[in-house]
């Protein structure tokens, strides 16, 4: 099975993709034991999509010839699109290492007295995927849904809009369904494969 390097440090993540890359022969392996892959990796885009490409560029090479990366933020109407690129610091608000509960408690506070009706958001994310031949292809997605006025359910660790955000749970199973249809939307997997250390292109 020819296997996909994700251009990520979060194990998560790498659960996040595993069966959209499975479901078409991959299997998908993060920067963990990869010491010589030159880090950090760049994330000074303008967007989602260039940060994702920048990423799976910067890991690819003769060893790793299938690559991928991605970027995501979030964008909530009520705040005129904050906090934006740099969801988990709120574009420089916190440090990295905010905790989840502060970063929600702030949510919350910013959003106190929008009506239900006016509490929309959406999630953004840019893919890149880089082939053996060096050609990239990406992808550009939005998942809009509406924030609760107070927390639904415990937040999932690192990932504190969980609590808030309406519809199903944000756990890692149903997250990866939705990653699945996206991928199965886009279909470029279904249009390659890698055999024997051959791209086929049907």
């Amino acid at each position: 099975m020819p296997t996909i390097l994700f251009a990520t440090h979060n194990p998560w993540k790498a659960q996040l993709f595993q069966p959209a890359f499975a479901a078409y022969g991959f299997a998908v392996e993060a920067l963990q034991g990869q010491p010589a892959i030159e880090l950090p990796l760049p994330e000074n885009g303008a967007t989602a999509l260039e940060n994702a490409l920048a990423k799976a560029r910067r890991v690819h090479s003769p060893q790793h010839p299938w690559t991928f990366g991605d970027d995501a933020g979030l964008s909530i109407d009520a705040l005129n699109g904050e906090p934006g690129l740099q969801t988990r610091r709120w574009g420089g608000l916190f440090p990295d290492h905010v905790d989840d509960q502060t970063w929600l408690d702030y949510l919350l506070q910013r959003l106190q007295g929008v009506p239900a009706e006016q509490r929309s958001a959406h999630f953004f994310s840019g893919w890149a995927l880089v082939a053996p031949d060096g050609r990239a292809y990406t992808r550009q997605i939005r998942w809009p849904f509406k924030i609760a006025e107070r927390p639904l359910r415990p937040i999932s660790p690192g990932s504190p809009i969980s609590a808030v955000r309406i519809g199903p749970p944000d756990d890692l199973a149903n997250r990866q369904k939705e990653v699945l249809r996206e991928w199965q939307e886009w279909g470029i997997l279904t249009q390659m494969r890698y055999e024997d250390g051959i791209l086929i292109s049907k």
